[in-house]
């Protein structure tokens, strides 16, 4: 049989290039110069993947420099191009401002024109994603009558040893999560094309470098994670499809956290202590059990802005953390004194998503698989465009912030949302749901929002029971070494469904970690971003891989854009005006900055050249001073709170220091990388 084994490129982008590269003992070299702009694109930067098996050398055609070969996928900085000896030459090294380090052969490396990355979705829902060996084939199965059996074909016959001559699959997603933050891995993005499915659904045709082992092929060698340079050739069980046994996938550690982020208003009274009651029960239910050591529950109190109401006290406030909640006395001692407050907030809404953001960045999530906020409110949430509101976010924002906190390792944090339907929030109802629905967006799960109607205190009491049921079960699965079950059919009940596809998802993502699941030796291959029979179904996710300093750059030229729209409420015609004054300021070459070049506002700094050529169209940095002047007072402040959200966005990435990753330890700090969805972009 063969077959493909992912390998995870983390050892490889960072111990292995500092070998590849920092090894390198050449004559004293000239005074740095900076890297190949892109054409017609100053100040972006042209970069390359190395294949498997490039070699540095002093020069073209010239000696091979001292050290291993360069990592496959190595990514790196151009600094000239040049022909001799017949073959074409390009000089390459570590860091965009220099210095140079070598040349390698042209044909060992592969342009990568936008960082444009692939990171495999979390879902229980669809079979592993398929690497196809070129364009033609893939396009032609989407295209075909006999879809259905001709995909099943396929993956019956990965099965087979050996396979058939010429087959079209050449490698395969891993049966069990990466998380591509906890084990950091490019599957680079080489080019795309958008096509339309029968079922009407648009999908993405990419072609991707991936490093993956095949099977008795020579002179691909297997280093293990950390090691750097040659390792022994893949062994029968490396070529075989991983299939794991139960001692290889026992989730021994799994566990679980829950961090309750509750309103404490002055009408929340009766729905506290359902809460700590619904604790209790689970904690009863636990006792004397070896799963009691598996679950822990947190608790964050929120009201509303104490400037508006100083009688409120505070805002948000972390009554217990996860670590309070391993032992039950701790917790119940600490939640005692939660009362609902004494005084009205000013409006109806809460500060809801000030408690959501200290349950994410107040608590430490670190050791535990399975991470759920629970939030419990009457209320609306005090939104980014409410000045009474902390965090400055939206809903969607702080969804990003949750799905990436899986950075610091451990996984992604669902949120659920139990919303009360009381009489006296008639009004706000609708609004409240739609940012909940926004809020609690969890992959095939859907939305775990669950409103209460009538806000009985009985019929939420059931929905608190019926998760912590939901949780314990699937605590029991892990347990049992088998897959959580989601209830199907007209009876099941929404929450224990849905809550237990994110637990299955969180459990494949656990698995992953513990048995060691790696990206798909190198490889060009063509892939879709949905699945082959379920459209609906997200395989992959596009990323982007960005430097800190071009995070920077977008936030200065956000400031920029904010400024000048603050200062041009009343005269929206001046707006322009304004941007083509901070042009000069953000331009690497002020002089070449002239008033009709700014037609855009991605014209400003390098955001626009940089977002150009993505499969991304940007709503905001695309509008003209047409655009802008016919929009309403109203609609132009909404863009103005996008772009604010997307700035105070960027500065939690830029301070969470987990999640950048030097790829060479030679090059100064802002040539850290981390990668963000595209739909953070402005």
């Amino acid at each position: 049989m063969r077959s493909f084994l992912p390998r995870v490129l983390s050892a490889l982008l960072a111990p292995a290039l500092l070998l590849g590269l920092a090894m390198v003992t050449a004559a004293p070299a000239p005074p740095p110069r900076a890297a190949l702009s892109v054409p017609d694109k100053p100040g972006l930067y042209q970069r390359v993947l190395t294949r498997p098996a490039a070699r540095l050398r002093a020069a073209p055609g010239g000696a091979v420099l001292p050290g291993p070969p360069l990592p496959p996928l190595s990514v790196l900085y151009v600094f000239g191009r040049q022909g001799a000896q017949g073959q074409d030459w390009v000089e390459v090294g570590a860091a965009a401002a220099g210095p140079a380090q070598g040349w390698i052969e042209a044909g060992q490396a592969i342009d990568w024109h936008q960082t444009l990355t692939l990171a495999f979705t979390r879902t229980s829902r669809r079979d592993p994603a398929l690497f196809f060996r070129d364009h033609d084939r893939l396009a032609g199965l989407l295209e075909a009558a006999d879809l259905g059996p001709g995909v099943a074909r396929l993956r019956a016959a990965l099965t087979s040893d050996p396979l058939p001559a010429d087959f079209p699959v050449i490698a395969k997603e891993p049966d069990t999560y990466i998380d591509p933050n906890r084990q950091f891995y490019l599957l680079p993005i080489l080019s795309f094309e958008s096509v339309y499915l029968a079922s009407g659904h648009e999908t993405m045709l990419l072609k991707v470098a991936a490093v993956t082992l095949q099977a008795g092929e020579p002179g691909l060698p297997a280093p293990g994670v950390g090691e750097a340079g040659s390792a022994p050739k893949p062994g029968p069980q490396d070529a075989a499809r991983p299939t794991p046994g139960p001692a290889a996938n026992r989730p021994v550690g799994y566990r679980a956290g829950v961090v309750f982020v509750i309103d404490t208003s002055i009408s929340m009274g009766p729905y506290i202590e359902r809460t700590r009651a619904a604790v209790r029960r689970i904690y009863d239910r636990l006792r004397g059990s070896p799963l009691g050591a598996r679950l822990s529950f947190g608790l964050v109190a929120f009201r509303s802005n104490v400037e508006a109401a100083p009688g409120l006290d505070y805002v948000s406030r972390v009554v217990a953390t996860l670590e309070d909640g391993r032992d039950p006395a701790t917790f119940q001692a600490k939640v005692a004194g939660v009362e609902e407050a004494k005084v009205s907030s000013k409006g109806f809404d809460e500060d809801a998503f000030a408690g959501v953001q200290d349950a994410l960045e107040r608590i430490d999530w670190t050791g535990f698989d399975a991470r759920y906020i629970v939030l419990i409110t009457d209320a609306g949430a005090l939104d980014a465009k409410n000045p009474l509101g902390r965090t400055g976010l939206s809903a969607a924002r702080l969804r990003l912030l949750a799905q990436e906190k899986d950075q610091s390792g451990g996984g992604k944090v669902a949120i659920a949302v139990l919303h009360l339907l009381t009489r006296a929030g008639l009004q706000n109802h609708d609004k409240a749901a739609r940012q909940y629905r926004e809020l609690s967006r969890w992959g095939d799960a859907g939305d775990l929002y669950f409103p209460v109607a009538g806000g009985a205190v009985d019929a939420f009491g059931i929905q608190v029971d019926t998760l912590g049921d939901a949780l314990l079960r699937q605590l029991e699965s892990a347990a049992a070494d088998r897959p959580i079950e989601v209830p199907e059919g007209p009876k099941a009940d929404p929450v224990a469904r849905k809550t237990a596809l994110v637990g299955r998802a969180m459990q494949l993502a656990y698995l992953g970690r513990e048995t060691g699941s790696r990206a798909p030796r190198l490889i060009e291959a063509w892939v879709a971003d949905r699945d082959l029979l379920d459209p609906s179904q997200k395989t992959l996710e596009v990323r982007v891989m960005i430097s800190k300093n071009q995070l920077s750059n977008l936030q200065e030229t956000l400031q920029a854009i904010f400024a000048a729209g603050e200062r041009t409420q009343l005269s929206t015609k001046d707006f322009f005006d304004q941007l083509r004054g901070a042009a000069a300021a953000l331009a690497r070459d002020p002089d070449q900055v002239g008033p009709l070049q700014v037609k855009r506002l991605g014209d400003l700094g390098l955001v626009g050249a940089w977002l150009d050529g993505l499969p991304y169209t940007s709503q905001v940095m695309n509008l003209t001073q047409e655009r802008w002047v016919a929009r309403s007072y109203a609609e132009q402040q909404e863009v103005l709170d996008v772009i604010e959200e997307k700035i105070a966005l960027y500065r939690k990435i830029h301070d969470d220091t987990d999640r950048w990753i030097s790829l060479n330890p030679r090059a100064p700090p802002g040539e850290s990388v981390t990668t963000v969805p595209l739909d953070a972009l402005p």
